[in-house]
């Protein structure tokens, strides 16, 4: 029953719409949301490689959404925020090409290391996180535009995750506070996305009705997620939304 329910027009939509309206909600606050929206778009009918792309169009929407709501309550410096997203998109257009043919079981095994390592120095006091170099906080490491370049192929070929990677890198190389590094992140994702979901669609990689039933989803729980997310206790439920999700993602990843 429950499987002729899906498969239905009806249902098929209302499980694309809830399962957008989660992920937005878990990307703006850390990551990962892709685990649950890639399944989805598979289950409703679509191939995987058409559903990296067709996924691609609730990221950028629902970033975008979340950047607007972060402008309105606490704003960060666009123009700098627009520079990292610069050196992003070598690698997430580069990352996309790729997407297509090659496997990413290496990806994989990876991104589970760097989550599990990542996740330990946010348990961890400031004072304990890595730094490369001294400087003061807000000041750009130069380690930073390295690794932007590859958080941007990592973003482009697979993006599953690529929230949390970005807190860990500019909490780590550019500011400590989380809801600034959080603000900064969803900008620089949604404009990477841009380029890579025209890759995806010019080689026939996206479905747009399914992907917009997704996007309307993501972009509510953006918006929700914004808000939490400025509150007096955001920085809590960014960590909390971390830890769940490294668990979550380390386990299928692996798997």
């Amino acid at each position: 029953m429950i499987i002729s329910f899906v498969q239905s027009e009806v249902g098929r939509s209302i499980l694309l719409f809830f399962a957008g309206l989660i992920a937005g909600f878990i990307n703006v606050l850390a990551g990962g949301g892709s685990l649950l929206t890639l399944p989805v778009l598979i289950l409703a009918g679509l191939n995987p490689i058409v559903a990296n792309g067709t996924n691609r169009i609730g990221i950028l929407l629902e970033n975008l959404t979340a950047t607007r709501h972060f402008q309105q309550r606490q704003p960060i410096n666009l123009q700098q925020g627009g520079m990292l997203a610069l050196w992003t998109i070598p690698g997430a257009v580069t990352g996309a090409i790729l997407s297509i043919n090659i496997s990413n079981l290496w990806f994989q095994r990876l991104l589970v290391i760097v989550l599990l390592i990542g996740a330990a120095t946010l348990l961890f006091p400031k004072r304990t996180q890595f730094s490369l170099g001294k400087r003061r906080d807000g000041q750009a490491s130069p380690w930073l535009y390295p690794a932007l370049l590859g958080l941007g192929f990592y973003g482009g070929f697979i993006q599953a995750g690529i929230g949390f990677l970005f807190i860990l890198v500019l909490s780590n190389l550019l500011v400590q506070n989380l809801s600034i590094v959080t603000a900064y992140k969803t900008l620089i994702i949604g404009i990477y996305t841009l380029p890579t979901l025209f890759i995806f669609a010019w080689t026939g990689a996206v479905r747009w009705e399914p992907g917009m039933i997704i996007a309307f989803g993501g972009i509510l729980g953006a918006r929700f997620a914004a808000r939490i997310t400025l509150g007096r206790r955001g920085e809590i439920w960014i960590k909390v939304a971390v830890v769940i999700m490294v668990v979550v993602l380390a386990t299928k990843l692996w798997a």
